[in-house]
């Protein structure tokens, strides 16, 4: 598991979810100096995703996904707002988070585009779950956050994904399934490079969450996802993007090449 050296000093370890199968495979097999299977160690609470299960503690494999994920992870903490928002996340006492989609793979796309890491950026999206579905609960939230951000000059925008498929239909014109994870949120972005959620577990992980992979994050590709019929939606997002990054590459929606959402 590679390390994130942070602008405080700080060095935790990264985890990447879900983890390849070719990470699975070698976690299966046990570790190379003759020390106890991954599968045998102490097993500790689940501290991030509910959808998958953790990485186990001491893993050391050096997969080329694990070794995008460093390198897009290491970009997007470049972003000063991303990287304010990771660390003081936590603060919040939420436990089910992801700082997540446009301010993560922009960020990237900048950086490798050699523009600021910030420009072009609207918002920054926190997508949160909360078991209370109420709007006071989530508006409470929002103001809570309003203030540990408030040096911030930019939009955080704090979503509590158990309301979504409440105000989703008006707002779409689309039924939306109720959710229980804030990752079953990230996973219906209607572009896989949206799909990328990032955060800060306690003082020893940064998560990064990539359901779809980093390719297109890093080689700067707009690819549809089409777990939501939301192709006007996509085409709309789509024509701005390519406006900021004259070197984006669109695949349309009805291409045949195309993404599927991960099954849950």
């Amino acid at each position: 598991m590679a390390h994130i050296f942070l602008a405080d000093g700080s060095t935790p370890r990264l985890r990447l979810f879900p983890r390849s199968k070719q990470a699975r495979a070698g976690s299966a097999r046990g570790s190379t100096d003759g020390g106890p299977s991954p599968a045998r160690r102490r097993k500790l609470p689940p501290m991030s995703l509910a959808l998958f299960d953790a990485p186990p503690d001491g893993d050391t494999l050096d997969t080329p996904a694990e070794r995008l994920a460093v390198k897009v992870t290491e970009l997007c903490l470049l972003n000063r707002n991303n990287a304010a928002i990771v660390k003081r996340m936590p603060e919040l006492g939420i436990r089910d988070w992801w700082l997540a989609s446009g301010c993560l793979f922009q960020t990237v796309w900048n950086l490798r585009s050699g523009r600021p890491a910030e420009k072009g950026i609207i918002d920054y999206d926190v997508c949160y779950f909360s078991d209370d579905p109420s709007w006071e609960a989530e508006d409470e939230v929002i103001r809570t956050a309003a203030i540990l951000f408030a040096d911030l000059a930019v939009n955080v925008q704090m979503r509590n994904q158990a309301r979504v498929h409440l105000w989703y239909p008006e707002k779409f014109g689309v039924a939306y399934p109720p959710l229980t994870t804030a990752g079953e949120g990230v996973l219906r972005y209607p572009c896989a490079a949206q799909a990328i959620g990032l955060k800060r577990t306690g003082e020893d992980f940064i998560d990064i969450y990539a359901p779809f992979g980093l390719g297109d994050v890093w080689d700067v590709v707009a690819r549809p996802n089409r777990a939501m019929p939301l192709a006007q939606v996509y085409a709309d997002k789509t024509a701005r993007w390519q406006k900021e990054w004259d070197k984006l590459v669109v695949y349309q929606w009805g291409m045949s090449d195309i993404t599927e959402a991960p099954k849950a």
